[in-house]
């Protein structure tokens, strides 16, 4: 019988060394360094180019496509098993973490650093697990092409353009989202909301730089000397038991609010400085993109837009993550998840019918959900290595994040967040346990082995 684990363990020390030489690329996306072969700018195309170095080091067969994503391919059959990871990340906050952000520190059992969880360490552990199968040569039908792109964390355009380019694998996985394996994500919903808004005491508003994350920080000018507020708001941050500053800015004040960041599949573990800043304005003000937010974006469940929805999937989500007011302009991105009973047609026509009682313009881009029968073989037996492993009798799930299973037929999440453990993914201080990693690695090889082995 093949001992998996002990050969995870034979291969652990490299695996954090690719991890740590992945992560010490700052590989979030750069406008101002687009060119040729690098769609996502430099620092996205070093980290293709790395992890394209570690396949060819291993002495696989590798593809460059165009700099939007590439494959490993470890085999020679003529159909393919496919794991799906990504190498872009999201930005990181100046301020929250403890070590530097892009050099993976090992404390207490864990890897730190951005990248360690999402995704590049569990994009390496399932490249790991394939090519343990590999150096055991064993009997496979299948060859496992794994396959990394740089723009998951904006909409997975690198794995579009791949997928018009290359043909889909029969089956396969993603090891960016939690176990056990997850056979439905739920829809998605993206809003870009613009237009003219009278300042009526607010000079300038800014928080948020994705809609897929809530947004810890946000910072507010208003008219006024700072001295009339700085009561009423220091009453607001200790009732609400958080931080934030007030001072002068020229003629005027400025407020900053700390909340707590988190994805925006699951805003209620955050604290989202957007709008608890808007419920103070609300009460020293009298601006419409105020009450727009605390009358309709303040809540976790579209109850204020009048979408809220539950399924079997769960409740619909919303995330404000963005938030620019400049000028008398303002500019807000939100974030849906939702159930696959929703029609998201007529849940994107209520959010834009809100927005025109604020003479808001609204564009929206639609995500079908996914679901994968949970009796089909690629669910069956990736959930039987997981709980052959862990000894979880906990049942497939859906979630609420977006990945990219929604990329290709027959495709699901799997891994690599354990029950119980939180990696503070898209947060500060982001983190994975080694024992977690090491062992979602053997998972993933028996998983692989069981669905592609003669």
């Amino acid at each position: 019988m093949i001992d998996f684990k002990e050969e995870v363990l034979k291969r652990k020390d490299q695996m954090i060394e690719d991890i740590k030489t992945l992560c010490a690329i700052p590989s979030v996306h750069d406008e101002t360094t687009v060119g040729e072969n690098q769609p996502y700018g430099k620092a996205c195309r070093q980290a293709l180019d790395k992890m394209l170095e570690i396949g060819k080091r291993d002495g696989f067969v590798t593809l460059d496509d165009q700099g939007y994503a590439g494959h490993i391919d470890i085999g020679n059959h003529s159909e393919y098993f496919g794991i799906l990871g990504h190498l872009d990340v999201v930005p990181v906050n100046k301020v929250g973490w403890d070590s530097d952000p892009f050099e993976v520190v090992i404390k207490d059992g864990k890897l730190f650093g951005r990248g360690v969880a999402d995704d590049k360490g569990p994009l390496i552990a399932g490249y790991y697990a394939a090519k343990i199968i590999h150096d055991l040569n064993l009997p496979v039908k299948k060859t496992i092409r794994v396959i990394f792109g740089c723009d998951e964390e904006r909409g997975s355009s690198c794995v579009r353009h791949y997928f018009e380019n290359h043909e889909y694998p029969s089956m396969g996985f993603t090891p960016d989202a939690e176990f056990p394996v997850v056979y439905g994500e739920k829809g998605m919903g993206s809003f870009h909301i613009t237009g003219h808004i009278e300042k009526n005491g607010l000079v300038a508003m800014s928080a948020g730089t994705r809609a897929n994350i809530v947004p810890e920080s946000c910072e507010a000018i208003i008219e006024g000397n700072y001295k009339q507020y700085e009561n009423s708001y220091h009453e607001f941050l200790q009732t609400h038991h958080i931080t934030g500053t007030i001072e002068e800015e020229g003629n005027c004040t400025k407020l900053v609010l700390k909340g707590k960041s988190a994805h925006a599949s699951t805003p209620e573990e955050g604290i989202n400085a957007v709008c608890l800043m808007a419920q103070y304005l609300d009460t020293v003000l009298d601006n419409g993109l105020i009450h727009f937010i605390v009358n309709h974006l303040c809540d976790y469940y579209g109850q204020g837009l009048k979408i809220n929805h539950d399924g079997q999937m769960g409740p619909l989500t919303m995330n404000l993550g963005v938030l620019r007011y400049r000028k008398e302009q303002c500019e807000v991105d939100l974030d849906m998840r939702c159930p696959h009973e929703m029609n998201l047609q007529e849940m994107a026509h209520q959010v834009e019918t809100i927005c025109q009682q604020y003479q808001l313009s609204c564009q929206s881009h639609l995500v079908d959900p996914l679901y994968v029968d949970p009796q089909s073989e690629l669910v069956s037996k990736l959930h039987a290595a997981y709980q052959n492993v862990t000894g979880d009798q906990s049942q497939p799930q859906a979630i609420g994040g977006g990945t990219y299973a929604k990329s290709m037929p027959n495709c699901v999440a799997f891994g690599c967040e354990f029950k119980d453990e939180d990696n503070q993914i898209h947060g500060n201080n982001e983190n994975i346990k080694i024992d977690s990693l090491l062992k979602a690695t053997e998972i993933f090889a028996i998983a692989i082995y069981d669905l592609i082995k003669e």
